[in-house]
């Protein structure tokens, strides 16, 4: 699929209003190495290597590279539950959301102190996998609270066009929400798309963030190649001002019950500060999450 390139925000990087103002029209900013670079590709050794315990990496290759030959896992399956827990209990995979960079810009942005909601979310795309990959949606409907949160995608090494990472349709936020349809892949959820958008992205590299909010469609670019696991991980923002639905503050899977529990995942992490820290947080604004938004279907 031929893609239009994403417009690169790092040259706005200090002016404020100026995010605010592409946000509005564009419904994303893109930046190009905003994270470090070795920060984020230790963290993709420590998740690779956990894969390569549950045999996801072909034996004798180089497990940085993340080469599978393992048959499709997809997200929620039996093979995918007790990879994904250890990967949750990665002080590492909770810390990256909180690096002074991605807390800098969003404070810019909001305008106001900002909360980085604890639910965190890794992702594994196997190749030969393309029929359940994610389908076009917006985060709305899984995060719910204040619309104009902040998601922030990350690939976890360098995501080049044949192993795709994320695409989104610029502009789409003004649309409002949209009902979802039943369908296949991560989220279970799809939305019908107005035939005058046109799909946005880029070759990633490790150190990069897509940031949108809750109403930007975006969807997943197939992985073409025969034999490379893509990884990836999302995490959000609001301004301390705004609403946050009560299940960002559980972990991702939380309804799977024990080991997807904060009691399960927190208890080695070293760093006290960043254990509970939403508990910390004088008057956030909550509010329930309602399901009865989930399909029209």
């Amino acid at each position: 699929m031929e893609l239009e390139k994403f417009v690169e925000s790092n040259d706005i990087l200090s002016a404020p209003e100026s995010l605010r103002l592409r946000m509005r029209k564009d419904g994303y900013l893109f930046f190009r190495g905003l994270l470090p670079r070795d920060e984020v590709l230790d963290l993709r050794g420590r998740i690779l290597a956990l894969c390569q315990e549950a045999g996801w990496i072909k034996p004798g290759t180089d497990v940085m590279e993340g080469i599978t030959d393992h048959d499709p896992i997809a997200e929620g399956e039996p093979a995918h539950l007790p990879v994904y827990a250890k990967v949750q209990q990665l002080e590492a995979f909770h810390r990256m959301k909180l690096h002074p960079n991605m807390q800098q810009v969003m404070r810019d942005y909001f305008d106001e102190e900002v909360f980085a909601l604890p639910n965190t979310i890794a992702r594994s795309a196997f190749p030969r996998d393309n029929e359940r990959a994610t389908q076009p949606h917006q985060d709305w409907l899984y995060i719910q609270g204040s619309t104009d949160t902040i998601s922030c995608w990350v690939p976890l090494g360098d995501v080049p066009e044949e192993v795709g990472g994320l695409m989104l349709l610029p502009g789409s936020h003004k649309s409002g929400f949209l009902v979802p349809h039943p369908a296949p892949g991560p989220g279970g959820n799809a939305v019908d798309l107005d035939p005058s958008w046109r799909w946005t992205g880029t070759d990633y590299r490790a150190g990069d963030v897509l940031c949108f909010p809750s109403l930007t469609v975006h969807a997943a670019r197939p992985n073409l190649t025969p034999d490379r696991l893509r990884l990836s991980m999302d995490f959000r923002y609001v301004g301390v001002s705004h609403s946050v639905a009560e299940s960002n503050l559980l972990p991702h899977f939380h309804w799977c019950g024990s080991p997807f529990t904060w009691d399960d995942l927190d208890p080695d992490w070293e760093d006290p500060s960043l254990r509970r820290y939403w508990e910390r947080v004088p008057d956030m604004k909550t509010c329930k999450h309602e399901r009865r938004v989930y399909s029209n279907g």
